[in-house]
């Protein structure tokens, strides 16, 4: 009989329990995982080597970016030779424009053009790594130029309140997908990786909705 009424005791304990609580007293745990492809599995590995390890800032906790910036590029390695393409140390005159929005955890969308162009891009999603202010970004993307390329694409730095220091970026042609590839292309394989040649890529306020391009809404 006594333990009876032990178990009756805890059974108007816990029933009492939920009426006790506040209503800002209860968390509500909710799985919510996000399919990041592993970076590994979704680059090519002769990508990732020549980008260089020290480079690549692994973690599930990357910083949040939003921001917009601007970089200058300088050749640090590639796998052809000149003249097929300009040697290491080559600097462009080319400016490019960053803005990475709507992060959320390892998900964000990445806007993009350079200063030959008249409408930027859109690239989403893209994935993320890193952790504390370090942060690696990957994607494959399809620019509208000659030949229809696909591109895996890297791109890494560290976050700072006057922009990205460190910036890398890097990527490789995966195919083309024209019927016809003109000569002029560089061929399938071929991989560039650059670096801002001045060690910062600064904030720069460049974008509005009028830059997007029409086809890339």
């Amino acid at each position: 009989m006594k333990h009876l009424y032990y178990l009756f005791l805890m059974v108007l304990a816990m029933l009492a329990l939920p009426s006790c609580l506040k209503e800002g007293d209860t968390t509500i745990l909710v799985n919510d995982p996000q399919d990041i492809p592993f970076i590994t599995d979704y680059l090519p590995d002769d990508l990732l080597d020549m980008f260089g390890e020290e480079n690549v800032h692994f973690g599930d906790q990357p910083p949040v970016i939003d921001m917009e910036f601007m970089s200058l590029h300088e050749y640090a390695a590639t796998n052809l030779q000149p003249p097929f393409a300009p040697p290491v140390g080559t600097q462009s005159p080319i400016k490019h424009y960053h803005k990475i929005d709507q992060q959320y955890l390892q998900i964000a969308d990445y806007y993009c053009m350079s200063s030959e162009e008249s409408f930027c891009k859109l690239i989403s999603p893209v994935y993320l790594t890193g952790s504390g202010n370090d942060f690696t970004m990957y994607y494959h993307e399809s620019p509208q130029t000659e030949g229809s390329p696909e591109h895996a694409v890297l791109f890494s730095g560290t976050l700072t309140n006057s922009g990205v220091r460190n910036l890398r970026y890097g990527y490789k042609i995966l195919k083309y997908n024209d019927s016809i590839v003109p000569q002029t292309v560089y061929p399938v394989n071929s991989i560039f990786i650059f670096k801002d040649y001045d060690g910062i890529s600064e904030v720069c306020h460049w974008y509005n909705d009028s830059l997007l391009n029409p086809q890339n809404p």
